[in-house]
């Protein structure tokens, strides 16, 4: 089994083996995550001043060939004194890695990391954030099991058939071709399927984005700051340099295959859904639904608490669409850094989370002066009393902190997303009801 096959193996069993205790603990990195994107996306923060653009060296040949990939040597790796740290989403930008987070990169390197491909799939806060940059393990296409079949014999050319008219008559091939695409795009077939329905660009390229080389204390930085690494996952996975730009050398090296080397990133693992049966998906308890017991309510409410208990996670972890403000730093990251040109063709494509109507407006405005104080006051409350090794709060706080979530995402569900429309993507609202110019969070 090559690197990258391992890669994506262990982050699916990962998926799949997470332990529930250790879910629960997920809770905290989600929450302050949470706070810290939203209370940067507020007007009245104030923001770290732009870090001046010195330039960075490129990481050294000789320090990704200690990180290679089929280096099994562990304890040279423990001695190293610097960690290779991959960036994919809002800390591809100086503002936010160098500025916000105070880190000092020694080193870079432009990277593709095949085992993953980049998602929006942890949530936010609806109307202000919907959703933040994560990673899943990229499915490889599988050959298929059998040869396909031939395709149909073409018609005879000297006898086409006629041209395709919604009156029942000869059209033109403008008129057939019109409702060819039309019956694919009902059918949700061609390139994108579900995502090209929803307009969503299609990306199966795999991950890219920068390796910064950082120091140990900086790389606990960066782990205190995404909410003391209990929602994020410290993963190694295999990455591939990316060339630099074109130019001539003077020296041209030999040609040979490019090597992979292992670097550290952030990912979060959806975990089971402890209230769902264990053959959907769900976590077994040992509880059979078909017994008619006097305890089924009781049951029935102890998962409900439970739910109430674990990170929150959304139905469809493709559906919410970021904020234009999170949108911007990773655009403007990929573009400090250079990353290729189709790349960052794609990133330009995602669209943004848009306030289109006057009800998401005043929604937006309620749903703030509810959630906000609370998760501002629960925010503040937990970093004194957070331990100074790991930042780890302790566990009561955690629970605190996950039902606060939770009953945040229950409301939008329950009341605001009924009254006052999406708060997750992007809706065409009435022309009596629209804004006269769409707020792009």
């Amino acid at each position: 089994m090559n690197p990258t096959e391992y890669a994506i193996e262990e982050g699916r069993s990962q998926h799949r083996d997470q332990p529930l205790p250790e879910a629960q603990s997920r809770t905290q990195c989600q929450f302050e995550h949470v706070c810290s994107e939203f209370l940067s996306s507020l007007p009245f923060t104030r923001h770290q001043p732009a870090p001046s653009r010195a330039a960075i060296p490129q990481t050294s040949p000789e320090r990704l060939a200690r990180a290679a990939a089929d280096d099994d040597d562990a304890a040279t790796a423990e001695k190293e004194k610097t960690v290779l740290y991959l960036a994919y989403g809002s800390n591809l930008s100086a503002e936010t890695f160098r500025g916000t987070r105070g880190i000092e990169p020694l080193s870079q390197i432009n990277v593709s990391a095949p085992a993953f491909e980049l998602t929006f799939d942890l949530p936010g806060v609806p109307y202000q954030e919907p959703c933040f940059a994560n990673t899943a393990p990229r499915k490889v296409p599988r050959p298929p099991p059998k040869m396909p079949d031939l395709p149909p014999v073409p018609c005879d050319p000297t006898n086409p058939p006629a041209p395709y008219s919604s009156r029942g008559e000869e059209g033109s091939g403008a008129d057939r071709d019109a409702h060819v695409d039309a019956d694919v795009r009902s059918r949700g077939c061609g390139a994108g399927g579900v995502e090209a329905q929803r307009g969503r660009p299609t990306w199966a390229k795999g991950l890219y984005g920068v390796v910064y080389e950082v120091t140990r204390e900086d790389y606990a930085t960066i782990i205190r700051t995404e909410g003391g690494g209990a929602s994020y996952r410290d993963v190694q996975t295999p990455c591939f340099p990316l060339p630099p730009a074109l130019h001539v050398p003077e020296k041209p090296p030999a040609p040979g295959l490019p090597k992979p080397f292992l670097a550290h990133t952030l990912y979060a693992p959806r975990i089971p859904d402890a209230t769902r049966r264990a053959e959907d998906g769900g976590i077994d308890d040992g509880y059979d639904d078909s017994e008619d017991d006097d305890d089924a309510c009781l049951h029935r409410l102890r998962k409900a608490l439970l739910k109430l208990a674990l990170p929150v996670q959304r139905p469809d972890p493709s559906y919410a669409q970021p904020s234009a403000r999170y949108l911007k730093l990773i655009r403007d990251g990929a573009a400090e850094h250079g990353l290729p040109e189709e790349y960052q063709s794609y990133l330009a494509q995602l669209r943004p989370y848009t306030i289109t109507t006057r009800r998401q407006e005043i929604g937006r405005l309620l749903f703030l002066a509810a959630w906000a104080p609370l998760l501002i006051a629960v925010f503040g409350l937990s970093r004194p009393l957070a331990d100074n090794d790991e930042g780890r709060v302790p566990r009561w706080v955690a629970v605190a902190m996950a039902v606060i979530m939770n009953l945040m995402w229950v409301s939008y569900d329950a009341v605001f997303k009924p009254l006052f429309g999406e708060g997750e993507r992007t809706e065409e609202g009435d022309d009596d009801d629209r804004t006269s110019v769409g707020r792009r969070l």
